[in-house]
C-alpha cells in the first residue's frame, strides 16, 4: 500500500482515546513485559495489567538494502481493558522512503491463554488490522499473530524463550504485491540487573513485494528508568541481500 500525509487523523485517535482513559490510575510499567519493536521485534506472551494504560513512542531508522534512508516515528497507546486481555492503537510516521506521511493506523486485540507452568510455556494471540489512512491506501490489512514464552531453568537472571509467528492478508494488492504474508521471530531474553533486561532476537519476514524475504539479527537493552517508564534502545543487521543493511531502534513507555 502507498500512503500520504494525513497527521491529523492519527493524532486525533491517539488524543482522543488518551482523554478516554485519562482517568485510570497509573500502574508502573514492566520492563520484562516484551513489547514488539521496543525496542526489538519479539513480543512475549504477556499482556499489560488488567486497566493498566500505558502510553508508547518508537523512533527506527533503517538503511535499506538499496542505500535508501527511511524513518520512522510510531506513537501507540496500550490498555489492559479485561483480565488477560489489551487493546492497542498504532499510528505510523514514515520519512525518507518514496513517500513521506502517515502510514496505516494499526488496531489490535491481544489475548493470555495462560501463565507459564515448569512445563507448560505462556501462550498467546493477537488479532491486528491495519486501517487505510492515506489517500492511495485501500483495504483493511488483517493479521494472526501466535506467541509463546518459557522461562529456561531457575536462575535469578531470569532467562527466557520467546517464539513470534504471524501471518497477514494484503486485501487489495497492488501489482508486484504478495497476496499474503508470513513471518516468525526467535528471542532470547535476560535480566542483567534489577533494571536493565538484555534481548536479541532472529527475524524472518516476507516483504510486501513479491519474492523479497528480509532476515534480521537484532539486540537490545530495556531498562527501568523509573516505576512508570521505561526506555529502550536496540540494533540490528540484515542478514541477506533483500535485508535492511541495518537499524537502530529507540523508544519509551510511560505509564498514564
Amino acid at each position: 500500500m502507498k500512503h500520504s500525509l494525513q497527521p491529523l487523523t492519527g493524532l486525533t485517535v491517539i488524543v482522543l482515546t488518551m482523554a478516554t482513559f485519562g482517568q485510570l490510575t497509573a500502574q508502573a510499567s514492566d520492563h520484562f513485559n516484551l513489547e514488539e519493536g521496543l525496542p526489538i521485534e519479539v513480543e512475549d506472551a504477556y499482556p499489560v495489567p488488567y486497566q493498566g494504560l500505558e502510553f508508547q513512542g518508537q523512533f527506527r531508522y533503517d538503511r535499506a538494502a538499496d542505500g535508501e534512508d527511511q524513518f520512522i516515528l510510531e506513537p501507540r497507546l496500550e490498555y489492559g481493558f479485561a483480565p488477560n486481555w489489551q487493546g492497542k492503537i498504532t499510528v505510523p510516521f514514515e520519512f525518507g522512503a518514496k513517500e513521506d506521511g502517515i502510514g496505516d493506523v494499526g488496531v489490535e486485540v491481544f489475548y493470555n491463554f495462560n501463565t507459564e507452568t515448569l512445563k507448560t510455556p505462556a501462550f498467546a494471540a493477537s488479532v491486528s488490522a491495519d486501517i487505510p489512512t492515506g489517500n492511495d491506501s485501500a483495504g483493511v490489512d488483517p493479521t494472526l499473530k501466535l506467541i509463546a514464552t518459557k522461562t529456561l531453568g531457575t536462575g535469578a537472571n531470569l532467562d527466557r524463550l520467546h517464539l513470534n509467528v504471524a501471518y497477514g492478508l494484503n486485501d487489495q494488492r497492488q501489482d508486484g504485491e504478495r497476496r499474503d504474508r508470513l513471518s516468525g521471530v526467535l528471542g532470547y531474553s535476560r535480566r542483567l540487573n534489577s533494571e536493565a533486561l538484555l534481548l536479541t532476537d532472529f527475524v524472518y519476514e516476507q516483504e510486501l513485494e513479491e519474492d523479497k524475504e528480509a532476515f534480521l539479527l537484532e539486540l537490545g537493552v530495556r531498562y527501568q528508568l523509573t516505576p512508570l517508564n521505561v526506555l529502550s534502545v536496540g540494533v540490528g543487521v540484515g542478514l541477506s541481500e533483500e535485508s535492511p543493511d541495518f537499524r537502530v531502534t529507540a523508544g519509551f513507555q510511560q505509564s498514564l
